[in-house]
């Protein structure tokens, strides 16, 4: 019997799942913090829809939170995720 590598000791123990779950919540929200996309948001802020973009953010914020933890007990670290809501909202 051989000893695992600390590579290893990760995979088994989760931390390959929870850095998956932790790169696909971040790449989401990346992408909603594009200029492009972000627009959109501000654009409904300028029309009066200001209501809708918030609570739109809000809910996204709220089940990216979710999976974000998620991530982090499978042993994935969402330190480096700079959620939409907080980048837009200041959160």
């Amino acid at each position: 019997m051989r000893e695992l590598t600390s590579d290893e000791v990760e995979e088994v123990s989760g931390g390959f799942l929870g850095a998956v779950v932790i790169d696909v919540v971040k790449l989401a929200n990346d992408f909603l913090n594009t200029s492009t996309v972000s627009s959109v948001g501000k654009a409904f802020d300028f029309v009066g829809l200001g209501s809708i973009h918030y609570a739109a953010d809000s809910l996204g914020y709220a089940l990216f939170k979710a999976v974000g933890g998620i991530g982090s007990l499978l042993g994935g670290d969402q330190s480096n995720i700079t959620y939409h809501y907080e980048h837009e909202w200041g959160g």
